[in-house]
């Protein structure tokens, strides 16, 4: 008789930031004969990207942990309970060979129904600090595998993985090809600013007057000698891209807002800087591309997640952090106008920036293609502990 091919359960569902890590690996997985099954929350947008895929998923009915006291709690676990019986009987069904949780608040129904059945389970942290459900999940698991490094590392053992990114991220396009087919001018300085892709009220409404400010700084030193020190590709949101536009009027430079950009590729490529959140997916890519980042972490992310990863990135060197409360035109002008090429100072700011961008091999991450080949291998190793 045939054997079936290795079967895995992927809990990646809740935020993009634990969905797509999940989408990227448990496509590998498929590539090497795997048959995978994908947990994601009630009315997912993520189902639609699993259905074009024909990647076969489970809805499940589950939302985040309210921080407070109140009615939000008592259907949280109300609805945990529901999420633990319908998990189970998943698991159940599927028989899987290994289950792998994301991080998301999916983990800990995911990874208890896996563990009662005797089914291994690898643990992945995006993050430079481990979130709720992955600490609560720990005695579930067999594995650890964490993206960033650790300021004060868990006290079991680990793999630092790194973060899978989208394979269209592993090589970037021609920098001036990018800018061009991006509507931007192909030899000028290159600023790429987004909040995510719902976008980030904040950083829309300072970063265009912080980035007005450093420009006429720059145009007006002595050693300047262009019209315009640099331009601009800002990715405000779909429901921000107005305001955004009309944050740049006046301007002494190019800048184009667009919604959200799908090419993320050419964004990257066609950036000299990043100006960003912190988030352990943007980090990933960050990573990934090599690109010298300000990072303005959001200030409201659980256990001020966003903050300690900004400190991982900035401590070697690939990053300079902004918190919030920092965050004012005057402030960002001077970050910007310390880094951009400007005059003929081009080519130190330039060998800064490059510096900057090689600096993110300082963290011991592997290349974004052995990081999902090193999951995939990892999971391989669990699914044979059967």
């Amino acid at each position: 008789m045939t054997a079936r091919p290795p079967r895995v359960v992927l809990a990646a569902g809740g935020t993009g930031g634990h969905f797509y890590p999940g989408y990227v690996l448990g496509r590998a997985l498929r590539e090497q004969g795997f048959e995978t099954l994908y947990l994601v929350r009630e009315d997912d947008p993520a189902g639609k990207v699993l259905a074009a895929d024909n990647l076969p998923y489970v809805e499940v009915p589950l939302r985040g942990l309210p921080r407070r006291p109140g009615p939000d709690l008592i259907r949280f676990f109300w609805k945990l309970a529901k999420s633990l019986r319908l998990v189970g009987h998943v698991i159940a069904d599927f028989k899987p060979d290994a289950l792998v949780a994301m991080g998301g608040y999916l983990t800990f129904p995911a990874a208890y129904a896996a563990w009662r059945r005797d089914v291994p389970v690898l643990l992945h942290e995006s993050n430079s600090i481990l979130g709720l459900a992955n600490k609560a999940s720990l005695p579930f698991a067999r594995r650890l595998a964490i993206g960033l490094p650790f300021d004060r590392p868990p006290r079991v053992p680990f793999l630092l993985s790194g973060t899978p990114v989208r394979r269209d991220l592993w090589r970037l396009p021609d920098p001036a090809a990018a800018r061009a087919q991006l509507g931007l001018d192909p030899a000028n300085a290159t600023i790429l600013v987004f909040g995510g892709s719902q976008g980030a009220r904040a950083m829309n409404k300072l970063v265009p007057e912080g980035l007005k400010l450093a420009a006429g700084a720059l145009k007006g030193s002595p050693e300047s000698s262009i019209p315009g020190a640099f331009q601009v590709l800002h990715l405000a949101g779909a429901k921000e891209v107005d305001a955004a536009t009309s944050a740049y009027a006046g301007a002494p430079f190019a800048a184009k807002v667009l919604p959200y950009l799908h090419e993320m590729e050419r964004g990257y490529a066609a950036a000299d800087l990043v100006i960003c959140r912190s988030g352990a997916s943007t980090l990933a890519e960050l990573a990934a591309t090599g690109k010298p980042a300000l990072l303005v972490p959001f200030p409201f992310a659980a256990a001020d997640h966003q903050a300690a990863n900004a400190w991982v990135a900035a401590r070697a060197g690939a990053a300079r952090s902004l918190s919030e409360r920092e965050l004012t035109p005057a402030s960002l002008a001077a970050a910007v106008s310390d880094l951009i090429p400007s005059g003929s100072a081009v080519s130190a700011a330039r060998a800064r920036l490059l510096e900057m961008g090689r600096r993110w091999g300082r963290l011991g991450l592997p290349s974004a293609p052995d990081c999902v080949a090193g999951l995939a291998s990892t999971v391989r190793e669990l699914t044979e502990l059967r």
